[in-house]
């Protein structure tokens, strides 16, 4: 089985800009933003379709359960990793996502570990990632007036090449001028604690339920995509559920499956991904699911993939 391309599953947040649309030569506009694109999804949410191959015309989660074991591989769980792309003309909500256990008890859901990937950002522009004090009372009592993000929001500037990993339970909200890619485990249940007066619901009580604010994430910068550095790959982040790669490619590299699907993302350049029952061409903002049954794919160009695969 080649490699799967899926149809990208948009909405338009209102906070969301023009960068996807732009990349992908979509018409955008005040009312379809398209500021949120999710590219490799098999959540009931944000279901994608496959584009190519035996599986043609089925829905990833259709597509997995009729030849599981030869997309996924050795894996417990039903459904991949999960990449979506963000451009954030304003501000996110300061959110929280619940891990597996609640998430499962409260919501019927996967819990939710993200990362993201920044494509480009405007000098200065920062995210939220944890808070500045641990003091729970303190922040319950400026999430009761909606000041929790400006008070106590841990403000990170990003730059392109950075890499952030948000752990289940950690405060955050990706910021104006960031343009990112997330790459996230199964769930998709958001809790808000602050919208900055916009006015749209929150989720104080449950948000706090799971809040850790101990945890103040870090980035790992790897720095924008230069081909005279030959090929390489470097750890991005490892989720424990999950580990990012960051792969830079000047000709061609070659990745074994370890009967273990793989989610590909191109974020730079254009890069042809080979394996024996096929290839398919990435564009930069396009991904791709290798199924475990390649055995072994070839990352092939003058590109940067992320390469992200379930522990």
């Amino acid at each position: 089985m080649e490699p799967l391309l899926l149809t990208s599953f948009y909405l338009s947040p209102i906070w969301g800009g023009p960068r996807i649309a732009r990349e992908r030569g979509i018409e955008w506009s005040q009312d379809d933003r398209h500021g949120e694109a999710f590219d490799i999804s098999a959540h009931p949410t944000t279901m994608g379709v496959v584009r190519n191959g035996p599986c043609a015309g089925m829905t990833l989660a259709d597509a997995i359960a009729s030849h599981r074991h030869e997309i996924l591989g050795d894996v417990p769980d039903d459904a991949p990793l999960q990449v979506t792309f963000m451009d954030a003309a304003e501000d996110l909500s300061v959110q929280v996502h619940p891990d597996e256990e609640y998430a499962q008890a409260a919501e019927a859901d996967h819990g939710k570990v993200e990362a993201w990937y920044v494509l480009d950002a405007k000098p200065g522009a920062t995210l939220i990632a944890g808070s500045t004090t641990n003091d729970v009372a303190a922040l319950r009592a400026a999430a009761a007036d909606d000041s929790i993000g400006e008070r106590f929001g841990q403000r990170i500037e990003m730059r392109e090449g950075d890499f952030i990993l948000i752990p289940s339970g950690t405060m955050h909200a990706l910021g104006a001028g960031i343009f990112a890619v997330e790459v996230s485990s199964l769930g998709n249940t958001t809790y808000r604690i602050c919208d900055w007066g916009r006015g749209r619901e929150l989720h104080v009580d449950k948000a706090f339920d799971v809040l850790d604010a101990t945890k103040k994430p870090v980035v790992a910068h790897l720095g924008t995509f230069d081909p005279k550095q030959g090929n390489r790959e470097r750890l991005g982040v490892d989720a424990g559920f999950f580990t990012s790669y960051v792969v830079d490619t000047s000709d061609r590299q070659t990745f074994s499956c370890d009967n273990r699907y793989a989610v590909l993302t191109c974020v730079k350049g254009a890069a042809r991904i080979e394996t024996p029952g096929g290839s398919v061409e990435l564009g930069p903002t396009e991904s791709c699911l290798v199924p475990a049954s390649a055995e072994s794919y070839d990352i092939v160009g003058r590109c940067r993939v992320l390469r992200s695969v379930r522990a």
